[in-house]
């Protein structure tokens, strides 16, 4: 057996294997009513968890917590009893769950990691929070990504900006006024590069339709975003800058459509485009 043949056969015995426990966690709810452990001869269900899958206790617990949580949600019931994603997928969502929301949820639990199941939660009991009416508002806008504004920054100013400001302050110089022309003056520095970097005819066509970023869209948007997600409150490190209109549509590195994003708001940002998910499967 040649170690190609060798892998591919752990491969596939090690997601038979991930399927089959994901089914045997589902059944154990109804184990669990009919108490068919104690007719079997096992002293508990986690003795019988133990023994025939392996499972912990604290993983038992939770298959049969999220069985009562899901009690009128039927889709992500269902998602459970029939081991269709595994129970640490579900308990990330059960927090958000409503029966109004749950074929949506089921959707992304279908299709996003752990962690960035984890990211969506949080943005999502984020959203509520910030909205007057407890609606949610959606994560992604459909022209572009919101920056950081929304998000409250603890930071402290270097001395010797201290001393100049000061020393404004003291010649009689609005402070406040003074910054918001500074932040005014940078946003319109930003609107000219962007501007600068807009295709202009037939000799742009080329670079136009391959995916490359170029070295001054990147420079535009680390003016504009910096060196973190843009999603607001999201603080982990940007890693990957996301077309917000389908390059294969649009053929397109406009950089008002472009917005640098973390791993896991990426993983997001195209589960949410369901077309993208549809053309994903199919090979393209």
């Amino acid at each position: 057996m040649t170690d190609e043949k060798l892998f591919e056969l752990c491969k596939r015995y090690g997601s038979e294997a991930q399927l089959w426990r994901r089914r045997f966690v589902g059944l154990l709810p109804e184990v669990n009513k009919r108490r068919l452990y104690l007719k079997k001869g096992f002293s508990s269900i986690f003795e019988f968890s133990a023994k025939l899958c392996g499972l912990s206790n604290d993983q038992v617990r939770l298959a049969l917590n999220l069985e009562k949580r899901l009690e009128d949600k039927p889709v992500l019931k269902k998602m459970l009893e029939e081991g269709q994603v595994s129970i640490n997928k579900l308990a990330r969502v059960v927090s958000i769950a409503t029966p109004i929301n749950e074929e949506e949820l089921a959707e992304k639990v279908k299709v996003l990691t752990k962690s960035a199941l984890e990211t969506f939660v949080r943005d999502e009991k984020y959203s509520v929070s910030q909205n007057q009416e407890g609606s949610r508002k959606p994560l992604f806008e459909s022209k572009s990504l919101p920056g950081q504004t929304s998000v409250k920054q603890e930071f402290h100013l270097a001395p010797d900006v201290v001393s100049e400001l000061n020393t404004l302050n003291s010649m009689g110089i609005d402070v406040n006024d003074f910054l918001r022309k500074a932040l005014e003056q940078r946003k319109e520095e930003i609107a000219k590069d962007m501007q600068s970097t807009q295709p202009d005819g037939p000799k742009n066509a080329t670079a136009a339709s391959t995916r490359y970023i170029p070295a001054k869209v990147k420079k535009v948007l680390r003016e504009e975003y910096g060196t973190k997600c843009s999603i607001p409150n999201c603080q982990k490190p940007a890693e990957v800058i996301h077309h917000t209109q389908r390059f294969g549509i649009t053929h397109n590195n406009d950089p008002r459509f472009l917005a640098p994003l973390c791993y896991e708001h990426h993983e997001i940002a195209h589960a949410i485009d369901l077309k993208y998910q549809v053309m994903r499967k199919a090979g393209f």
